[in-house]
């Protein structure tokens, strides 16, 4: 469904669909400390943590990590990793994804995926900076009515690339998300001090899915 190319090499990703969205199985299955975590939630959320989580699991096996590991919660919600990993993980309506890669290979990566649709009225003016807004307009004049959802997936999986770097928020406004027809994106970072000027980045668009990926390499 999913090109791996979305990825570096070293990386594994593993991705779950489905439609029932408050399917708790995946739940039940993982570590108490991680079902606690949202152990108040409702059935809806419980599902889609269990099952987001069941693929960065699955994902970190391929790596050889030994399973039993929780996956806890850092600053900001942002999932601890085991010591030598990075990782990211995303889940929408009807899909869940997670990507993990050793550290001696990628320092860190962010993955976002959304249904392949328009966004909301007035929610492109909130999240795009002027030449993002000028591609933006060139590619709905081309048809692609996804084009907004790609913007909020390569700027929401660039926040997820820069806060483990960091720990500091960033807002849609500092990185400039420079999309390319090839499939890939450069996240140029306008926020002071930077580890990096830049992200990597890689989109798809398939089976009804935006998909964007964002990650710096060692």
């Amino acid at each position: 469904m999913m090109d791996l190319d979305l990825f570096p090499a070293s990386a594994r990703f593993v991705y779950l669909r489905t439609d029932e969205a408050d399917d708790l199985t995946n739940y039940w299955e993982l570590h108490p400390e991680e079902q606690g975590l949202v152990s108040h939630a409702v059935d809806k959320r419980k599902g889609e943590f269990g099952d987001a989580r069941w693929c960065a699991h699955q994902a970190l096996t391929e790596l050889g990590v030994p399973p039993g590991e929780a996956i806890l919660k850092g600053d900001s919600g942002m999932p601890l990793w085991p010591e030598k990993y990075t990782g990211s993980l995303t889940h929408t309506d009807g899909l869940r994804a997670a990507v993990a890669a050793p550290k001696t290979h990628v320092s860190s990566m962010g993955i976002d995926a959304e249904p392949a649709q328009p966004l909301p009225e007035g929610v492109i003016d909130q999240i795009a900076r002027a030449p993002e807004r000028h591609r933006f307009d060139r590619m709905k004049a081309d048809g692609d009515e996804w084009a907004g959802r790609l913007l909020f997936c390569a700027k929401e999986a660039t926040y997820k690339c820069w806060f483990p770097m960091t720990r500091r928020w960033l807002g849609f406004e500092d990185a400039e998300i420079d999309i390319r027809p090839d499939g890939t994106f450069i996240a140029y970072i306008l926020a002071r001090p930077t580890p990096v000027p830049f992200f990597e980045g890689r989109w798809v668009v398939r089976n009804g899915f935006v998909i964007a990926s964002a990650f710096v390499e060692v």
